[in-house]
């Protein structure tokens, strides 16, 4: 997977895959946004789920469904063609603003970086397997992209930066305590005779 593409109503989200990180697109026929994100920022196991509905599209539906109430029960004691007229309208409007913030309602899922900004998603958009095949491939791809920049052995580089490196990976799960272990063996026993050494 390359690229990864969302689409409600008038909006639309994309994702690019690139080779140190994502470009993020969110638009709409108002405004639109583009950014590139490095794998570094990224923490794909930092997922929340939301669902979002419109306050006030909520808000107009309890007031037309209070006043649909009211008129049913004749509390404004007006004629009967304006009686009919009120409860018509009124029990319209209400079914309407109802419909409409069932629709409206979102289900959101937003993946954390390390600088605090959130990525937002449609969650289940186009479907539920569209969306962790993508979560799946935004893991991969980070976490491949981390271990070949940052686990490395290399004589070249201090002790210190290097311990350093290990520490960042294993607090982002992207290596193993074995791994990590292993590493900081390798680290310990290498050869100072052989210069840029890789793991």
């Amino acid at each position: 997977m390359e690229e990864f593409k969302q689409s409600r109503f008038f909006n639309s989200k994309k994702v690019e895959f690139k080779a140190d990180g994502i470009t993020y697109y969110s638009g709409n026929f108002l405004n639109a946004k583009e950014i590139f994100i490095p794998f570094d920022e990224i923490i794909p196991d930092a997922i929340t789920r939301e669902t979002k509905t419109s306050k006030l599209y909520l808000w107009l539906t309890i007031t037309f469904g209070l006043i649909f109430g009211l008129a049913l029960l004749d509390i404004f004691k007006i004629t009967f063609a304006i009686y009919m007229v009120v409860v018509f309208f009124v029990g319209l409007l209400f079914a309407f603003f109802l419909l409409l913030t069932i629709v409206s309602r979102k289900h959101m899922l937003y993946i954390s970086t390390l600088n605090g900004y959130l990525i937002d998603f449609y969650d289940k958009n186009p479907g539920k397997e569209a969306i962790e095949k993508f979560l799946e491939t935004l893991k991969t791809k980070t976490f491949t992209y981390l271990k070949e920049k940052y686990a490395i052995i290399d004589i070249d580089l201090p002790v210190e930066k290097q311990i350093e490196n290990l520490n960042f990976l294993k607090e982002r799960n992207v290596i193993t305590e074995k791994e990590y272990e292993a590493l900081k063996e390798k680290l310990k026993n290498i050869n100072i005779d052989v210069k840029g050494f890789k793991y």
